[in-house]
């Protein structure tokens, strides 16, 4: 008997499983898997195309692949240009505009195809969906892009803030692309000698000197993709390089429907709802189709809903959604409805609201009737909804003794991970200051944006500023929520565009650092205490700032200043009104 045809098991969905090659505009062969389902067809098709061995997602991609192929969809997985089985040289973002509508095209030509494509997948794969409309792919009738860079390279991508995002670039280069591209130069003595600069940035990762300060002005003896990452975070803000496959001047050309998924810890957060609020405000204004949104309380790369020592939950994971359907059928039901016409029966927008630990739904995000909360920055580290006497807080940014990332949005590797971490050793440092609220006396329910508005003056010439949110429990321990980071010399930089100049930092004026700490769903509990955290770095999350202004085109012209301690000091009170800025509603939806 057949293991297909064991009793109690159902039959493999899969008639035929076919490796076979998209033939690009130029030749090039891409590798494709095809799963076809039983039947006479044709059927709608669902692509996905990434850099990691697309093969793999037969059997442990982030959807369960046969259960599409089960719903009556042809699967296509596809390693995109210069990726394990597909020809030519990989181009990171650039390459997909073309590449992506030359493989829908290719996949709605097909004969078991009906001519309708929905694309999938998260990171990478969500950049490959988008790009393929910029390229012009009128067979694509629907995307779900999950945790997605694509709307800029500014905001959590290469940049946050006008801070490099140093440790997420090396991440990414290092571990996830660089060991196919060296296994796949033909020449041995090549490959050898790139495998011992992969050894070498291997080295300096071990021992930090990849991220100190001023590392980005260094020339590194490091593997090519390292280079090209390293070489973007070099690029100025507003260049054309950080637009290419992004959708930033392009959201005309996002005209399907859009199912968005994202996590409060994902490095991709930022950009996956700023992608949701341009949409959703399109088809308020033209009557387009609306997004819809899914957010866990996942990061990056794990969607379980156990994370940094916090579980939230059996509901939480992916895998259950508090029994509403796992992401599979979540995705099934999305592309029946767009692709098929089905009732569209779910929900606009379901998040999960971490403290209360359960799922909502609502019509949109943030929900109508929302209000603004300020708390001030006050005496004695209060922090309240009224200024609370004038004063001020100091501390020492010391690039040679930056402070460590723990937690948060994160892209980084080992031990750093990702997720509402206790940040009760690094608020122990002398660098860290923090402000509460007295222990609440019933819960407070923040849904929506989260920023900080911090007056500061310091002895240098450019300061970065660390802002984190923080749930301060009864027992001490300090869970971040949200953060985020500002560079003095960017702060008239919109972060989105890169449209608006860089500016040096006035030594010993006060300045005013405008903080996006993005969004968040969350209950503050009774007895629990609201908290906020500033500090001038965190590493090897982003770049060290060195106090020193960088003029244009001094980092590649190695005309770098050396790095210099500066004292900064936060101002509070009525005239100073340092703050942290929430969208909080009266009662959390049921």
């Amino acid at each position: 008997m057949s293991q297909d045809t064991e009793p109690g098991r159902d039959p493999d969905p899969v008639a035929e499983r076919r490796e076979t090659t998209c033939a690009l505009r130029d030749g090039t062969r891409l590798r494709t898997v095809l799963l076809v389902p039983h039947g006479s067809g044709p059927w709608p098709a669902l692509l996905t195309r990434h850099p990691y061995d697309a093969a793999r997602d037969e059997h442990e991609g982030m959807l369960d692949v046969r259960r599409l192929v089960a719903a009556g969809y042809l699967v296509a997985l596809q390693d995109v240009r210069g990726r394990f089985g597909s020809e030519g040289v990989f181009d990171p973002c650039a390459q997909e505009v073309a590449d992506g509508a030359d493989a829908v095209a290719w996949l709605a030509a097909l004969p078991e195809c009906t001519g309708a494509v929905g694309m999938w997948g998260a990171s990478y794969a969500s950049d490959t969906q988008f790009s393929a409309l910029l390229g012009g792919a009128p067979a694509l009738r629907a995307i779900a892009p999950a945790m997605t860079p694509t709307m800029s390279a500014l905001d959590g991508f290469r940049f946050r803030g006008g801070v490099p995002e140093i440790g997420s670039t090396l991440a990414w280069t290092h571990y996830a692309i660089a060991p196919d591209l060296i296994a796949r130069i033909e020449s041995a003595r090549e490959r050898e000698a790139e495998r011992k600069r992969w050894e070498a940035t291997e080295r300096a990762i071990g021992s930090g000197e990849a991220f100190r300060a001023g590392a980005l002005s260094a020339c590194p003896d490091a593997e090519a993709i390292v280079v090209w990452g390293l070489d973007r975070l070099r690029e100025p803000l507003g260049s054309a390089r950080h637009r290419a496959g992004k959708i930033v001047d392009r959201i005309d050309a996002i005209d399907v429907p859009v199912f968005l998924i994202g996590g409060w810890f994902d490095v991709f957060l930022g950009s996956t709802l700023e992608i949701y609020r341009r949409l959703l405000r399109r088809a308020k204004d033209t009557g387009g189709p609306a997004p819809r949104l899914l957010i866990g309380p996942w990061t990056h790369d794990d969607m379980s809903g156990r994370t940094a020592g916090v579980d939230f939950g059996p509901g939480a994971s992916a895998g259950d959604l508090g029994g509403s359907g796992d992401l599979t059928a979540q995705h099934v039901r999305w592309f029946d409805a767009a692709l098929r016409a089905g009732p569209a029966d779910v929900p606009p927008v379901r998040v999960f609201l971490m403290g209360s630990n359960r799922w909502i739904e609502l019509e949109e995000f943030p929900p109508r009737g929302t209000r603004t909360l300020e708390l001030y920055l006050g005496a004695g580290g209060s922090l309240a909804a009224e200024p609370a006497g004038s004063g001020e807080r100091r501390l020492t940014s010391d690039p040679a003794s930056p402070v460590p990332t723990c937690g948060g949005a994160v892209l980084l590797f080992a031990p750093f991970e990702a997720g509402p971490a206790d940040q009760a050793a690094v608020e122990a440092r002398c660098d860290v200051v923090s402000w509460r609220t007295v222990p609440l006396a019933e819960e407070l329910t923040v849904m929506g944006a989260v920023r900080a508005v911090v007056r500061l003056t310091t002895t240098g010439t450019d300061a970065d500023v660390v802002v984190r949110l923080c749930d301060e429990h009864p027992d001490g321990s300090s869970r971040v929520i949200a953060d985020g980071v500002q560079r003095g010399s960017a702060r008239l930089v919109d972060p989105v565009t890169g449209l608006g100049d860089r500016l040096p930092v006035e030594p010993d004026q006060e300045q005013e650092f405008a903080v996006d700490l993005w969004s968040t769903a969350h209950t503050f509990l009774p007895g629990h205490r609201v908290r906020v955290d500033i500090a001038p770095s965190s590493s090897p999350r982003w770049d060290v700032g060195r106090n020193v202004f960088e003029p244009a085109g001094a980092m590649r012209a190695g005309a770098m200043e050396a790095p210099t301690v500066a004292e900064y000091t936060i101002h509070h009170g009525a005239a100073h009104p340092s703050r942290l800025i929430l969208q909080v509603v009266t009662a959390a939806p049921q």
